[in-house]
């Protein structure tokens, strides 16, 4: 009886400690992209409150780039750096930008509704407020505030850790 009541103590504990932990920002599904942001239409996140949208393309060895404007284009990606690595794009793809109220750095949001949480469900960007509203939820995100909700019931966007080495951009978890 007294074994019982100590392994009741020490589980009602480990319960109690483990609920106070605070709900990571970043997301589990892998990502590894990396790009030159002197480039066009990478440079484009140079700006405050723009931002590029980068998915996995239909063939091995492209991906698909939206650029600020909302205009996409497939982009090869060299054959080095597909020896160096696998390319990883998260759930929906990346959202990739400098917010207005971020300090100028430059933030990684997935571009799936974490709400939804599957790739067929990428929101959809307005490009001019920095705003962006599940298709499937319809849940709105301000880009500009950290991907929080502004409207709906959801957590905010999923991020992913950005490492700024100059011109050249890694983003990874």
């Amino acid at each position: 009886m007294k074994r019982f009541i100590h392994l009741s103590l020490l589980l009602t504990i480990i319960l109690a400690f483990t609920g106070c932990d605070e709900e990571s920002p970043y997301s589990g599904y892998a990502v590894n992209f990396s790009f030159d942001k002197s480039i066009h239409p990478y440079n484009q996140i140079n700006s405050y409150g723009q931002f590029i949208c980068v998915r996995r393309g239909a063939n091995v060895g492209e991906y698909k780039l939206t650029d600020a404007l909302g205009k996409t284009q497939t982009v090869n990606i060299p054959q080095i750096q597909i020896q160096q690595g696998a390319f990883h794009y998260g759930c929906g793809g990346l959202i990739i930008g400098t917010p207005m109220n971020c300090d100028g750095a430059i933030w990684a949001y997935d571009w799936a509704c974490p709400k939804c949480d599957n790739s067929r469900h990428r929101i959809n960007l307005d490009y001019t407020f920095g705003h962006a509203i599940c298709p499937n939820c319809a849940t709105k995100f301000d880009l500009n505030s950290g991907g929080i909700p502004i409207d709906g019931d959801s957590r905010p966007l999923w991020r992913y850790r950005v490492f700024d080495l100059g011109s050249n951009v890694l983003i990874q978890n």
